[in-house]
Formats: C-alpha cells, sequence, structure tokens
C-alpha cells in the first residue's frame, strides 16, 4: 500500500515534467544547444515514468483475466517491442524453432491457442526479453522458444550472459535486488507474479 501510494505522487509531478519539457524544447530553435539537455530531461523522465509504472504494477493485486489466445503472436509483438533496445546494444534476438521429434513444438507457423492473460502475458515475455538483453555481451543472440513439456506450456528465453552464482538465484525474484545500475529491481518479480499467478 506504501509502495502504490508514493508511486502515484510521484507519478503526476513526472507526467508533468516530462509534458512541459517537450513543449520548451519544441519552441527551441533546432540548432540551441539547450535542446539536447532538454532531450536528457525528457530520457530521464521516461526511465522514472517507467519505474513507476514497475512499482504501481508490483505494488496491486494482480488479476488475470485469462481467454483463448496464440501464444506465439504475443511472444512476436513482444520481440517487436524490445527490438530497438535489442539493435542499440548490439545483440540479436532470434526465435528458435524446436524439431517435430522434440516435445510437442509450437510451430510460429500456425496459430497455437492456450489460455492466458494476453496482456500480463507479453509483459512478462518483454521483462525477460529486456533482462536478456542487458545481461548479454554485444554480438550475442538471445533465444526465445515456445513449446509444450508435460506440464503445460514453457516459453524460455535464453541468453548468453555471464549468469548468476547459485547462491544468488533465488534473490533475483526479491523485491528491489538487482546487480544492474539501473532499474528498479522489479523487473523478475513482476514475471514471477505475473507467472504464479497463472498457476
Amino acid at each position: 500500500r506504501a509502495l502504490s501510494s508514493a508511486a502515484h505522487d510521484i507519478k503526476t509531478p513526472l507526467v508533468a515534467i516530462g509534458g512541459f519539457t517537450r513543449l520548451v524544447q519544441n519552441h527551441l530553435d533546432p540548432a540551441n544547444p539547450d535542446r539536447g539537455k532538454l532531450e536528457i530531461v525528457v530520457r530521464e523522465t521516461r526511465r522514472l515514468e517507467n519505474m513507476v509504472k514497475d512499482m504501481l504494477d508490483f505494488s496491486k493485486p494482480l488479476q488475470i483475466h485469462a481467454v483463448p489466445e496464440d501464444i506465439n503472436s504475443i511472444v512476436l509483438e513482444s520481440l517487436l517491442i524490445v527490438e530497438s533496445c535489442a539493435k542499440e546494444k548490439g545483440v540479436e534476438v532470434e526465435i528458435e524453432r524446436i524439431p517435430a521429434s522434440d516435445v510437442s513444438p509450437l510451430a510460429h507457423s500456425t496459430p497455437v491457442s492456450v489460455t492466458f492473460d494476453p496482456m500480463r502475458m507479453k509483459q512478462a515475455i518483454e521483462n525477460l526479453l529486456m533482462n536478456a538483453i542487458q545481461a548479454s555481451p554485444e554480438g550475442a543472440v538471445v533465444t526465445v522458444r515456445t513449446h509444450c513439456g508435460r506440464r503445460g506450456l514453457v516459453i524460455e528465453v535464453i541468453d548468453r550472459g555471464p549468469g548468476l552464482p547459485k547462491e544468488k538465484r533465488e534473490e533475483v525474484f526479491s523485491p528491489f535486488y538487482t546487480t544492474k545500475k539501473e532499474g528498479t529491481g522489479l523487473g523478475l518479480p513482476i514475471v514471477r507474479k505475473i507467472v504464479d499467478a497463472h498457476g
């Protein structure tokens, strides 16, 4: 409740800061050196807005609205959203097609209907992809694959980053724990919350 209240209180002035900064920026002459400084304000405000969104998402009780949906289309939409970040980092994101002999593959060329909350699942996949991209060295490949295992749908996001020591693996799901310079440490806890809510 405290986190939700604080996030709401921060959100309103942030929207005003971002909006007025963009307004002033648009009125400046393109050659004005202050445009670059205002661009930093806009970028940092956007980063804070994303942090506030994470805090609100984590603090709210999770409502799941499950409907039959094509999981492959959700994966593809998620890839499009993180594409620019991957290019910026010099990381390639690929969808791996599992051979037909493996556990009931979901062919990415055909729709595969599964019951889940599309908005929440997309949020979880995007968070995992962003985490994988940020953890990967330049020139690396992040792989996404979906298939049906014995216990249901399996979505794998595989990066080639340094990994985590065994003793730290559970900590990454603790709120506000992060090994990165940027971010709230809420990305993976939100993913776990979404996955747990789906059972």
